[in-house]
């Protein structure tokens, strides 16, 4: 599935498709050993992207800060 491109929201909607197949009491080892193994690939791609979002948001926020002090600095002159 991760070989697409995939958008967060989709991992998390898939993510919660696999808990809802593992919390049944009636699924195979093999069964569920596979989808285990789906989940961990999408809980470090959702981390991944969630970093990566986290990485924007503070480096335009020091942009941003930059800015209002630069603003600040020219109507002090």
């Amino acid at each position: 599935m991760l070989k697409d491109k995939v958008t967060l929201a989709e991992a998390l909607e898939e993510l919660e498709k696999i808990v809802d197949v593992l919390s049944r009491s009636d699924i195979d080892v093999e069964k569920g050993l596979e989808e285990f193994k789906k989940g961990v690939e999408l809980v470090e791609f959702c981390r991944s992207q969630l970093k990566t979002a986290e990485n924007q948001f503070i480096e335009l926020k020091a942009r941003l800060d930059k800015t209002s002090i630069d603003a600040d600095e020219d109507v002090a002159q």
